[in-house]
């Protein structure tokens, strides 16, 4: 599966690439103390890396819930916090009006869906008795919904409404993260992940395309590159930190230990391993419903 990925992106980087090369030259004029095109910014690789390392060891110290695995976590967070704070707009970690909320709310709907959705398929599996297969057909639907959450967000008669149309979304999120670990009570069918989880990709396609629109909106033409960068850097950091601390409390409540069974219980299974996992996204999901109401910037 993971082989086929750079197979697909093959066709349309044949694409972009010449559309790249002609507009990387950028403008004829630079203004007086600009960047020139090509040149790097030495400072913003050095806390690029600082990231990527102290995500990395973050991750790594998740992996095995022991005494010393606090050290490396330790040194990951030291790295990542200067790093983050640098590379991130000002006033982000506490939700500022305008810009920063923006990549913050990116972060916070990445993060808490993604972390939640990599447990679905283990729990219906270990919990449900499931086949792999069937409990990967549990998550096809919401590609379709998914969609067309970013189909209707992009409609000019919603425009006026876009940052409801986030606080929806998010909300719709929550609720999906919330219902998922229904499932651990027998009497609740089996179909229901499905079923919330389409609303919760629904969501998804409202506010991860939202939160693009908003940062160029909000951003000056020669900001818009940074500004990017930043929204990804917060979608993919949060998807690493989130999963990280998903999967610590799931191994230590027991739950490296279950097992894949074709019988309608699991052997060794530890409901409470996936609650601690869904509900602590729904919150924080729950969380990015608030912090879409600072999308707007305040009038003055």
């Amino acid at each position: 599966m993971f082989v086929g990925v750079p197979v697909l992106v093959v066709l349309p980087l044949a694409l972009a690439l010449p559309q790249i090369r002609r507009r990387a030259s950028g403008p004829a004029g630079i203004a007086d103390g600009a960047q020139a095109p090509g040149s790097f910014d030495r400072r913003r690789i050095r806390l690029a890396l600082a990231i990527s390392l102290g995500a990395g060891l973050l991750q790594y110290a998740a992996q095995d819930v022991r005494p010393l695995s606090l050290l490396p976590g330790a040194l990951g967070v030291a790295l990542l916090v200067p790093a983050v704070l640098g590379l991130l707009p000002r006033g982000t970690y506490r939700a500022a009006r305008g810009l920063p909320s923006v990549v913050l709310l990116r972060g916070v709907a990445a993060g808490s869906f993604i972390a939640a959705e990599s447990f679905v398929p283990l729990m219906l599996v270990t919990q449900r008795g499931l086949s792999p297969t069937l409990a990967g057909f549990s998550l096809a639907a919401g590609g379709g919904t998914w969609a067309l959450g970013s189909w209707v967000q992009s409609r000019s008669r919603l425009e006026p409404y876009r940052e409801r149309l986030t606080t929806v979304g998010m909300l719709l999120v929550a609720a999906a993260v919330a219902t998922a670990p229904s499932v651990l009570v027998d009497s609740v069918p089996v179909w229901t992940v499905a079923v919330a989880w389409a609303f919760g990709c629904f969501g998804m396609g409202l506010v991860i395309s939202s939160t693009s629109v908003l940062l160029l909106k909000l951003s000056a033409p020669e900001e818009a590159g940074a500004n990017s960068a930043a929204l990804q850097i917060s979608d993919g950091l949060s998807n690493v930190v989130l999963l990280s601390a998903g999967g610590a409390a799931f191994a230590a409540l027991g739950g490296g230990t279950v097992a894949h069974t074709t019988a309608t219980h699991a052997s060794g299974s530890h409901p409470a391993a996936f609650v601690v996992v869904f509900l602590p996204m729904a919150a924080v999901a729950l969380t990015g419903a608030w912090v879409s109401t600072r999308l707007r910037e305040r009038r003055a």
